[in-house]
């Protein structure tokens, strides 16, 4: 407890979670001798804690393989538990696999697993897990502050951030991955046809339906990421800290959400529900760009590739390739 109380007591204040998380994985790994943290976070609202629903916030790929599934799944059991539960211990052979509830931030829940051939104690672990909550929401509050600052970037239609913002926004992220290596993911959205939807009904419904998309688009982010309207029904998303496939995940959430909902619109006095859907195409910096436009041109030339390809896809950079290399072996 002695590591444990100098550590909490002489305790820096960070602005985000990955910098806390990091900070907690430096003291388990000196105190504990720890494996790399697997931290994931999803929306509270989920019954069920599933891998696959969950969104790495430190990276995922190289972490996991350290880890075996079978104890993964035994780690990660039923969310209603884990509301209660500060962390969860499993004991394998000669070594302690641990389960760490974070806390939550907005409507993300966050958790970490890691092992350790040492036995830490469950009274270190509820501390820990108290401790982190309490600071989540130190965090939330800082950036409620923040994004109050930020009124002037606003877009008055969906309540998302606007075009200047998000140039800002993309230099500052790639600024940033020269000092700390984060690799971020872009999304750029357009919905399918909406030409039509402005022709046959008006501009008011219009732009009524560009508030509720944006509304579903926002609905399934972490609140690290970032929402813009780029400009007539165009949208982008810029996930921090995220890969490709993540990227991709999240645009077939994105593509799923908007296609299964009826969005109701008042025309003349009759209610009236109208069908969307989108096509996205994802970026990822600095695998697919080299620099701030051009991760976005990518993004934006993958969508137009799901849109040549039938419409209502999400398509990046791999599904070009593969789409190629179909087009050629067809061709011999």
């Amino acid at each position: 407890m002695n590591e444990l109380t100098k550590f909490l007591s002489d305790f820096p204040f960070f602005q985000n979670e990955k910098n806390l998380i990091l900070h907690l994985e430096e003291f388990l790994a000196n105190v504990y001798s720890i494996r790399p943290l697997l931290v994931f976070s999803i929306q509270d609202k989920f019954p069920v804690i599933r891998l696959d629903k969950c969104r790495a916030v430190l990276g995922r790929t190289d972490r996991l393989q350290l880890y075996s599934d079978n104890l993964l799944e035994e780690l990660i059991i039923k969310r209603s538990e884990l509301k209660t539960l500060p962390s969860f211990t499993v004991k394998v052979e000669n070594c302690f696999y641990y389960y760490l509830n974070l806390g939550l931030k907005r409507n993300q829940f966050y958790f970490t697993v890691f092992s350790s051939t040492i036995e830490i104690s469950t009274e270190v672990l509820v501390h820990l897990s108290k401790f982190f909550g309490s600071h989540l929401k130190i965090i939330e509050k800082f950036d409620e502050l923040y994004k109050s600052q930020e009124l002037i970037h606003i877009d008055d239609v969906t309540g998302l951030y606007n075009q200047r913002k998000l140039y800002k926004d993309l230099a500052s992220l790639v600024d940033k991955f020269q000092a700390e290596k984060d690799p971020f993911c872009v999304l750029f959205i357009d919905i399918d046809h909406f030409k039509k939807v402005n022709d046959s009904y008006g501009h008011l419904v219009g732009t009524k339906l560009l508030e509720n998309v944006a509304k579903d688009v926002k609905s399934l982010l972490r609140d690290t990421d970032i929402s813009y309207r780029y400009g007539g029904d165009e949208f982008v998303v810029i996930l921090v800290d995220s890969d490709g496939q993540s990227g991709k995940i999240v645009g077939e959430r994105i593509l799923a959400k908007i296609r299964l909902q009826d969005y109701s619109v008042d025309i003349r006095d009759n209610n009236k529900h109208i069908k969307l859907s989108v096509s996205i195409g994802v970026a990822e910096f600095p695998t697919d760009a080299k620099n701030a436009q051009e991760v976005l041109a990518i993004a934006d030339r993958m969508m137009y590739e799901a849109k040549e390809s039938g419409r209502g896809l999400v398509f990046n950079t791999q599904d070009v390739f593969k789409s190629s290399l179909k087009k050629v072996v067809e061709q011999k």
